[in-house]
């Protein structure tokens, strides 16, 4: 008979008949965190990979599909977004952990002064997702209004920045060589290409589902202002509101 380390349960067998954990827990080693890493890659809610893959090839598409109710198959949106926040987060900290501040991808001034960037990237998920509702409403608006509401414009385009930090993520990994074979640090302003071409992408596969007239002039439309509005965020009112804690 073996007692259950999660609640208590003296039981025989594999697994705890009360709470169902297994009654023999392994120790936590580095087997089993690179286990629990790829498991978590390879299993995140059965499309972690799957969905990633997919809003490179057919962005629009994915979201559509998702608020169609063809779910199984895909990531949910919200933890799309903060799964590819957090691996972002945990790569910049350990390359300036590895390599120095600034010294890989060089962030002075993208988001104000040296310590409103600094907060800025250790509050991410925050600075990010407070452009998300206003973002989704040019998305709604102009692309989505006849056939879904607001709330599900929301769903899809925490599917696209989701993916514009994915991007943010590749870019980090590669600037790594490159500093390491050069010494020269990447501007991380640079990176601003592929947000564009990446959202220019995703809007006109999204807008192509819809019979819309004018679908060029609108996918331009909601490109430059899902981009101009995060410019404006990024170098004049976050720094502003910023300034009362710094």
């Amino acid at each position: 008979m073996i007692t259950c380390k999660n609640c208590g349960r003296i039981n025989s067998g594999t697994y705890c008949s009360n709470c169902g954990q297994k009654l023999v827990v392994e120790r936590i080693t580095i087997q089993y965190i690179g286990h629990a890493l790829v498991h978590f890659f390879t299993h995140a809610e059965h499309g972690f990979l799957y969905t990633s893959w997919g809003m490179l090839k057919a962005p629009g598409r994915i979201a559509i599909n998702f608020i169609n109710g063809k779910r199984k198959s895909y990531q949910t949106p919200i933890s799309y977004f903060l799964i590819w926040n957090a691996i972002y987060l945990l790569l910049l900290y350990t390359v300036e952990k590895s390599f120095g501040d600034n010294k890989v991808i060089d962030f002075a001034g993208y988001f104000g002064e040296s310590e409103k960037t600094r907060f800025a990237l250790s509050h991410l998920n925050i600075i990010l997702t407070a452009m998300l509702p206003l973002q989704a409403l040019f998305i709604y608006l102009f692309i989505m209004r006849r056939r879904y509401n607001y709330m599900e414009a929301l769903v899809v385009i925490f599917y696209a920045i989701g993916t514009v930090i994915m991007l943010q993520v590749v870019y980090a990994v590669l600037a790594i060589p490159v500093y390491m074979l050069s010494g020269l640090s990447i501007n991380i302003r640079y990176s601003d290409i592929l947000k564009i071409l990446f959202i220019s992408w995703f809007v006109f596969d999204l807008v192509k589902l819809f019979p819309l007239k004018y679908k060029v002039i609108r996918a331009i439309l909601v490109v430059v202002l899902i981009f101009g509005t995060f410019t404006v965020w990024r170098s004049f009112v976050y720094p502003s509101i910023a300034e009362f804690f710094f």
